[in-house]
């Protein structure tokens, strides 16, 4: 799986995401798609999207997941605010 910027977007939601979860090189991570370093990783995929969830529920961001094969299960949006919602204002499964 290659980093967000080192791709083309195969849909709009993959072109707007700002927070990425993804699977690589045998380890999960998460990271902001305007970064090619993760700032989380672990072989914990659950852990890795509760971090991703955190960060982009605190900058109003997008939470893109996508599953060990790299195709997007998930897409979240989340709004800022004085009291972010823990529950994302958008949500969007994609994978079948």
């Amino acid at each position: 799986m290659s980093p967000c910027n080192e791709y083309e977007p195969d849909s709009v939601f993959e072109l707007h995401s700002n927070v990425e979860t993804y699977y690589q090189d045998g380890r999960w991570h998460t990271r902001r798609c305007d970064s090619d370093e993760p700032f989380a990783s672990g072989a914990s995929r659950l852990r890795l999207i509760a971090i991703g969830v955190e960060v982009a529920r605190w900058n109003g961001l997008r939470h893109l997941i996508r599953d060990a094969d790299g195709t997007i299960a998930e897409v979240n949006t989340y709004l800022v605010g004085p009291y972010p919602s823990r529950s994302p204002a958008r949500y969007d499964v994609l994978a079948g």
